[in-house]
């Protein structure tokens, strides 16, 4: 009567995608994809690829979707590999006709652009990988529902971890020998392209594009090492680039996922996933394609360095080492230093400056390429290791330039006043070296510290103290120093050479200077403080004539050498003498 009149329009029952609509679909999102990969990406609409994917999905076709984005990721991914592989080998075909080219100067000219070239496959590698993982980007907003449902039900891999995922088994883990797109042209979802694929790079028994641009990181690292790397800025920049691929690869990589490599081996089972974890497959591509070679190659060059630098002054056990160096150190690093110096006449001053700064090189370094921590702490207990722990006693008894030669020279300053304090260590007046009483006030003491030396002692404990075994070798050069000093004046005493008075005296002088060595070169350390102790006792306790000479000292002391005194000077004589 009146009112609004209402239509009841019968129920419309569920449609279910079917497989015919479902290919359909996912062909305009395949075409969407390699849109993607040719940098035509401002021409689509993100917003209705988004909902054909979300169809997808909502009508249980999502093993159809996961499958297809596989498939022309790798189809896409398999042509940047062949056109890398390509590159390289036109790379080394290049650098082969210059070889055999005879001795001219256009052969010549050609040769001095070897490293160029070398770049090439590292600068092109670089870039494909940045626009992979931007394409990705782009991918991974379109298939964010599949993310979100299919993939965790079923155990699958993240769209973007699986682009990079494919990043390393297509492209990374390239067969050399393999040059050919081998691009399914039909267009269908056949796996037939991804199975060759990863079935091909799971034994790894041929050399892989990987293997290739590792080798030429090294290359590159040690060039740098030997400063003699050519726009040094620019090519560490793209080895930091190169260094966070693997790492994220790396990240891609992790988690047990259905999708790993048995599932890709039909049939494979259990013994597939085996084989590939043995073969290396599963391992983290940045520890097993870069980080150990790196390290290894690090231990070898800083080997054959070390032993080069000391070669005149070292036993056997150290040269026998310089047998295991890699072929990218052996023949390079036993050049003379930047300043012309030989390399096998470094002082032990000299190698203790060299190491420090090649400790501080390596920070840097690693620093710049962006390295893990736990590479960088490796890395730099290798230089450690190699620098300081395997020659830590040779430069202490190295001959004329040792710790122990140093602390020799400290011990026996001539006393103020004396001709040889006048006229220097170096016989002449002109030396350089500076010669100090000790707290530097010479109304408090005749004894000479030579300040310049003990530098040096210095600067070889900062350097061992960086490996703390190493210290110990300091330590025993301190007590055998001290004991040898003190022996001698104990048998002067005997062979009534000096008298008490002398003896005592001696003995202070010793005191004041291995003091000043403990204090001022070994930073006041309680071990060297506590060696130092001992050895004194060791040698005064030997003898109970030194009590003798002592109590002669101090009376004599009193009687005569403290007359007119005034009381602050009488009670730090005595302090010092007991």
């Amino acid at each position: 009567k009146g009112g609004a009149s209402y239509k009841i329009t019968p129920f419309r029952s569920y449609s279910q995608m079917d497989n015919t609509s479902a290919l359909a679909t996912f062909q305009s999102l395949a075409s969407a994809m390699d849109e993607i990969h040719n940098r035509n990406a401002s021409t689509l609409s993100f917003e209705e690829l988004y909902r054909n994917a979300y169809n997808l999905v909502l009508h249980k076709h999502g093993n159809l979707l996961y499958e297809g984005i596989t498939e022309r990721l790798t189809v896409h991914l398999r042509r940047c590999g062949g056109r890398l592989v390509r590159l390289q080998r036109d790379i080394h075909s290049g650098q082969s006709a210059v070889i055999g080219g005879g001795g001219d100067a256009k052969s010549s000219a050609i040769a001095g652009s070897d490293s160029l070239l070398q770049y090439r496959l590292l600068e092109e590698l670089s870039k494909a990988w940045t626009e992979h993982r931007i394409t990705m980007v782009m991918v991974r907003d379109i298939f964010m529902y599949m993310d979100r449902t299919y993939v965790p039900q079923q155990r699958k891999r993240p769209v973007y971890d699986l682009g990079l995922w494919l990043f390393r088994r297509v492209v990374w883990e390239r067969s050399m020998g393999d040059d050919e797109d081998r691009v399914d042209e039909s267009g269908g979802l056949s796996m037939s392209n991804v199975n060759n694929s990863i079935e091909d790079h799971a034994t790894m028994t041929t050399t892989t594009l990987g293997n290739v641009a590792s080798t030429l990181l090294l290359q590159v690292i040690h060039q740098d090492r030997l400063d003699r790397l050519d726009d040094a800025p620019q090519r560490m920049a793209l080895l930091r680039s190169l260094v966070q691929m693997l790492l994220e690869l790396a990240h891609a990589s992790n988690g047990a996922y259905a999708d790993a490599a048995s599932s890709f081996r039909r049939g494979g089972g259990a013994a597939a996933t085996a084989a590939a974890n043995v073969s290396g497959v599963n391992m983290p591509v940045y520890e097993r394609d870069f980080e150990e070679a790196f390290l290894g190659e690090s231990q070898d060059f800083y080997r054959v360095e070390s032993t080069s630098r000391l070669s005149h002054g070292i036993s056997s056990e150290t040269t026998n080492s310089s047998n295991n160096s890699s072929s990218l150190g052996a023949a390079t690093n036993n050049d003379d230093d930047e300043d012309g110096k030989p390399a096998a006449k470094y002082s032990a001053m000299e190698y203790v400056h060299r190491a420090q700064s090649r400790l501080q090189e390596e920070r840097v370094r690693a620093s710049t390429l962006d390295l893990p921590a736990s590479t960088r702490a490796a890395l730099l207990r290798i230089v450690e290791t190699e620098l300081i722990e395997r020659h830590a006693r040779t430069l202490v008894e190295m001959e004329g330039s040792g710790f122990a030669s140093i602390l020799k020279v400290v011990a026996s300053s001539p006393a103020i006043g004396s001709v040889a304090a006048a006229s220097g260590p170096g016989g002449g007046v002109g030396s350089s070296r500076m010669m100090m009483p000790a707290g530097g006030d010479s109304s408090e003491s005749s004894v000479v510290i030579d300040h310049e030396r003990i530098k040096d002692l210095a600067s070889m404990y900062e350097l061992f103290s960086r490996v703390p075994s190493s210290v110990n070798h300091l330590r025993d050069a301190l007590s055998e120093r001290i004991k040898i000093d003190g022996r001698a004046l104990v048998k002067d005493q005997e062979n009534n050479v000096a008298p008490p008075a002398a003896f005592v005296k001696g003995i202070l002088a010793m005191r004041e200077r291995f003091h000043a060595v403990v204090t001022d070169a070994m930073k006041g350390e309680k071990k060297a403080q506590k060696r130092m102790k001992e050895s004194f006792e060791d040698f005064l306790n030997a003898d109970a004539r030194a009590a003798n000479c002592l109590a002669v000292y101090v009376d004599e002391l009193l009687r005569v050498g403290l007359r007119g005194a005034d009381e602050r000077k009488v009670s730090m004589e005595l302090d010092r003498v007991i």
